[in-house]
């Protein structure tokens, strides 16, 4: 156990937890990121507080692509993925190859996968795994089944920021005819701001019988809950089904779900090609799913052995979900600002970069 996290949690009797949220005055949630604090809760059974990424307080890193964006104080990562760069956003600019930055501890207990281990330098145990493949530990999917194929939109394909999936005009791989809504459902993952929200659309999800998905998330989901699915990869010219080597890191797919396979154990991944712009036949899609699928043969017990806390699971309750519990209903799903805060995160980022 790690005595500085347990001290602050029973000091302050919550968990401080690094996720990533939206900008302040935003009314939406990204389901993956905002189930962070959720898994955390349920795996110890205590209250969770946001941490800034850039803190000289001990916190808790979990869910998301954000090892790279730490610095300061003392970091335990669980699970957490990283980004090779320091500015993976920042379109159009050099990238920064990421380095550890400078007064930083970090204790490694797990990682999403190799890759990310290997970038943050982990001198921890090989460990890995998304903390949100430990979901069905914790809340049963529904059994009616609704659609054929659910479609998750990643947030970059999406043309607003709106609570439906809204596909850019450059999408037309997402084109669904009217005579195909009663079978393939397009989903994106932006949610309303609260706890019943993200439970509602999780259940949207794992309401479909197969999955495809540039999403992350939506794929750790589909993965965990046994539902088949492919990703849906844009990077090609050609529309079909291929495999990819997953030690091939060059761009072929994108690294985030290299991550995550390499760190399920496997080598290779059956996926299907579709260029933005060309539409998709979706009963093609659903016969290559039903082709070449496989359940992923995984052992979550050292992701779940690897947790920094003591455990203390959620039972699912009669209704079989710990969503239902009141601590999980009370978690914060947005970070709390005071006047000023941006600006003094600002040279914060500024700050450790210049020491990186």
């Amino acid at each position: 156990m790690s005595s500085d996290l347990l001290d602050i949690v029973a000091s302050k009797a919550a968990i401080p937890v690094s996720w990533v949220t939206p900008p302040v005055g935003e009314d939406y949630l990204n389901l993956g990121d905002a189930l962070s604090p959720v898994i955390v809760s349920m795996m110890s059974g205590l209250p969770v507080t946001h941490a800034p990424s850039k803190s000289r307080q001990t916190r808790l890193a979990a869910v998301g692509t954000i090892g790279h964006m730490m610095a300061g104080g003392h970091v335990h990562v669980w699970g957490t993925g990283t980004s090779p760069n320091l500015n993976p956003g920042q379109h159009g600019e050099e990238k920064i190859p990421y380095t550890r930055p400078a007064g930083t501890r970090f204790t490694f207990h797990a990682t999403r996968g190799p890759f990310s281990r290997r970038v943050l330098g982990s001198d921890g145990p090989a460990v890995y795994g998304d903390p949100l493949w430990l979901l069905p530990h914790f809340h049963d999917a529904p059994v009616k089944k609704t659609h054929e194929l659910g479609v998750i939109l990643h947030l970059a394909e999406l043309s607003e920021r709106t609570f439906d999936a809204r596909p850019k005009d450059t999408e037309g791989r997402h084109h669904v005819a009217p005579s195909e809504m009663g079978s393939v459902k397009l989903i994106n993952t932006v949610t309303p701001t609260t706890i019943a929200a993200l439970r509602e659309r999780l259940d949207e999800i794992l309401s479909c019988k197969r999955i495809v998905s540039t999403s992350l998330h939506g794929m750790v989901f589909a993965e965990s809950y046994g539902i088949p699915c492919l990703y849906f990869s844009p990077r090609s010219r050609s529309t079909g089904l291929g495999r990819i080597d997953l030690s091939d890191e060059s761009g072929v797919i994108d690294l985030r779900f290299v991550d995550l396979y390499r760190g399920l154990g496997l080598s290779d991944l059956d996926i299907w090609y579709q260029p933005r712009q060309v539409k998709t036949n979706w009963q093609a899609v659903i016969d290559a799913i039903d082709r070449v699928w496989a359940p992923k043969a995984f052992d979550d017990r050292p992701l779940i052995e690897s947790f920094p806390l003591p455990l203390a699971m959620m039972g699912k309750g009669a209704r079989g979900s710990a969503f239902d519990a009141p601590l999980i209903a009370a978690l914060p799903t947005q970070r709390k600002r005071l006047p000023g805060q941006a600006f003094i995160e600002g040279l914060a980022d500024r700050f450790f970069r210049e020491r990186s």
